[in-house]
């Protein structure tokens, strides 16, 4: 992971939380990148809050807060998923989480 994101980082500039179950569906080739899931899926392989750093920080560890933009990725949820409030209190826990241990978090706030 941190081999991939030194070189991906610097042409970023949105960043998609998700958590992702590892299954491939379909054809195309966002689909054979594996099936996001909610945050809490017991099968989901990521750990959004500790990988999210991968990302947010440099090579060497350091918080650059380079993104224009991070927000959660949960297009392919169905509509019963998305219109769950509990769906998105937990998707807004983990995404405070992230800021809180990666730099994005103002103590002000």
């Amino acid at each position: 992971m941190k081999k991939l994101t030194d070189a991906l980082r610097p042409w970023t500039v949105d960043f998609h939380v998700a958590q992702n179950d590892a299954t491939v569906f379909g054809s195309g080739s966002h689909d054979r990148t594996g099936r996001h899931c909610v945050i809490t899926d017991p099968k989901g392989k990521l750990n959004p809050q500790r990988d999210a750093g991968y990302w947010l920080r440099d090579s060497e560890g350091e918080v650059t807060q380079a993104f224009r933009h991070i927000c959660w990725d949960g297009c392919m949820f169905p509509n019963a998923t998305l219109v769950n409030p509990q769906t998105w209190r937990d998707i807004l826990s983990s995404m405070i989480e992230i800021r809180k241990n990666h730099g994005w978090y103002e103590a002000s706030e």
